[in-house]
């Protein structure tokens, strides 16, 4: 299976260990992957964005209206990368408000689903404060159509390491999922 995935975020949010999570998974399961990451011009605070291809693909980056999942791990830069997603695509975003209400018509209209959670919330209560990105990971596997599920996240993620850090990685990804908003921008 095909997945085509734009991750986006700023820096310091995890976009680049977020995209090797994913392509650990990929690989384990055997498929190819492709990848590519864009910094901004900050270190900590910029746009980083990620490409990632996962069994198909001569080239990691993605075209604008190519990609069947946005992961934004910032409500703004989700909004920014938005025009990468197919029609029939899905947004998994870390947002209490998930995206701005403005945009629920053209979504609709394209039928790009948006999955909303507060990553850093729950990352917070569980005691990784620094593990949003993964807890949106979790998130967004949870959901049948991502294309990756929750025990090859936990493989992949046993397979990077850090082995002082696995723990609490697993425990950020693997927590009883809430139920997906409905389609809309909210």
């Amino acid at each position: 299976m095909a997945l085509k995935i734009v991750i986006a975020g700023i820096g310091g949010q995890g976009v680049v260990f977020a995209t090797k999570v994913l392509s650990q998974a990929g690989m384990q399961r055997g498929d190819s992957v492709l990848a590519s990451e864009n910094h901004g011009m900050s270190q900590r605070g910029g746009s980083v964005t990620s490409h990632l291809r996962i069994g198909a693909g001569n080239a990691p980056l993605i075209r604008r209206g190519g990609a069947d999942v946005l992961v934004g791990l910032d409500r703004a830069e989700a909004i920014r990368n938005l025009t990468f997603v197919r029609p029939g695509g899905a947004v998994y975003v870390n947002s209490p408000d998930g995206l701005d209400p403005s945009l629920a018509p053209r979504l609709a209209e394209l039928g790009i689903r948006v999955h909303a959670i507060d990553a850093q919330r729950r990352a917070a209560e569980i005691g990784v404060p620094a593990a949003a990105n993964l807890v949106l990971l979790g998130f967004a596997a949870a959901h049948p159509n991502f294309g990756i599920g929750v025990t090859e996240l936990e493989a992949a993620v046993r397979a990077l390491g850090p082995a002082t850090a696995v723990e609490d990685n697993l425990r950020a990804i693997i927590w009883k999922q809430p139920p997906s908003r409905a389609p809309s921008a909210s």
